[in-house]
């Protein structure tokens, strides 16, 4: 598991307008959170903090001459801009174990695909418990003997020794499905229908107008 350092720094201010100050400075503000605490108001730099995002990294937070041992719990970012708004992190003991979510990452190609299956993910992520000097950075699963129409699941997965998989072992994580086969002698004599029909339905109607006409002048002569 990778572990780094990251420097920070206590921030005074909160609110709305002292977070936007800060994001114009390229700092980002964020909170501690955890082990029977109050939280710790801080702020870091936006570089930094997008080299320990999108993982599980143990952080040595340095505020001051104090050090924390937290990870990421939450990042919130500009969904237009991709700007960090905000991080909270959370405190850990290295010795107490955590729930964290790992990605799954396949291996091989799957014997139904060779055969014109279509592989179809439906779960990329599972949560595991364990000790954070122990999260793996991914789970794999080899599919290369699924065959069309069958399935691999959670409880396919191996999460190793000291790694217990939280997520429920039925859930499916892989399919290979048969193409979608469509009948096109179907759909071009359902397209001669309509192109056939409708122009009798139209050609009908001003005949049955015409002759209503015709008797009225009958009439009136």
């Amino acid at each position: 598991m990778e572990r780094v350092q990251l420097d920070v720094e206590l921030r005074d201010e909160t609110g709305t307008g002292s977070a936007r100050r800060l994001r114009e400075q390229g700092l980002v503000p964020g909170v501690v959170y955890g082990r029977d605490q109050e939280p710790i108001n801080l702020k870091l730099d936006a570089t930094e903090l997008a080299e320990v995002t999108g993982g599980n990294a143990i952080i040595d937070l340095q505020i001051d001459d104090e050090e924390r041992t937290v990870m990421v719990k939450d990042v919130q970012k500009d969904v237009i801009t991709d700007e960090y708004l905000h991080v909270d992190f959370h405190q850990i003991a290295l010795d107490e174990p955590i729930v964290v979510e790992i990605p799954i990452s396949l291996e091989g190609v799957a014997e139904g695909v060779r055969e014109g299956g279509v592989l179809q993910k439906t779960l990329r992520k599972v949560e595991v418990e364990c000790l954070p000097t122990e999260i793996p950075s991914d789970l794999k699963l080899d599919i290369s003997e699924l065959e069309v129409g069958e399935s691999l699941h959670v409880g396919d997965l191996e999460a190793g020794e000291g790694v217990e998989l939280t997520t429920s072992g039925d859930e499916v994580v892989v399919t290979v499905v048969a193409p979608t086969e469509l009948d096109l002698d179907e759909d071009e004599e359902e397209l001669e229908e309509e192109v056939i029909t409708e122009p009798e339905v139209i050609g009908e109607e001003p005949d049955e107008e015409e002759g209503e006409e015709a008797e009225v002048e009958i009439d009136e002569e």
